[in-house]
């Protein structure tokens, strides 16, 4: 795609992630400046460098059908943690679940197919909403369907610490 940036990275100790749609086809990013479009917030209170690659418009991961597969917005990468992470904008039920599925299909595609997957010590998963920053109904059933079919642990929570 023109234009389009999949990878990027900020030192800032405080920054957002934002997904700007419609259209779906542009990827989810860093910004360091306009507060009222973070779906996310990231605390990095040590100033490291953090990298964001998109994977949503950005990765393709295909059904056995040859349709595209539903992804999670993106992962930011800390030396060799990795946190993956959905962004939503709803105030509408079924978004929990909705980002669980997209992250477990994601974090699964990625530790069957990339060759590095061994070689980070930690990996997270987040499910954000700019609307609902704090779940409290079907999260405990979806986080313990997301570590059945992970074993990983789902968060919930508009704030990313690193």
């Amino acid at each position: 795609m023109v234009g389009v940036t999949c990878k990027s990275s900020t030192t800032n100790t405080t920054f957002g992630l934002c997904d700007k749609t419609p259209p779906p086809s542009l990827p989810a990013y860093i910004d360091t400046a306009n507060t009222a479009d973070w779906i996310a917030e990231v605390k990095n209170v040590n100033s490291k460098t953090i990298f964001f690659k998109a994977i949503d418009a950005c990765v393709d991961i295909f059904r056995p059908s040859g349709e595209m597969e539903s992804r999670c917005d993106g992962v930011l990468i800390d030396g060799n943690i990795l946190t993956f992470v959905e962004l939503k904008d709803r105030a509408s039920g079924g978004w929990v679940s909705k980002g669980r599925k997209q992250l477990t299909i994601t974090i699964n595609n990625f530790i069957a197919n990339d060759p590095n997957s061994a070689n980070f010590n930690m990996v997270e998963a987040y499910v954000c909403n700019k609307q609902r920053p704090l779940a409290v109904t079907s999260i405990n059933t979806e986080s313990q369907q997301f570590k059945n079919e992970t074993g990983l642990t789902l968060k919930v929570n508009r704030t990313i610490n690193i």
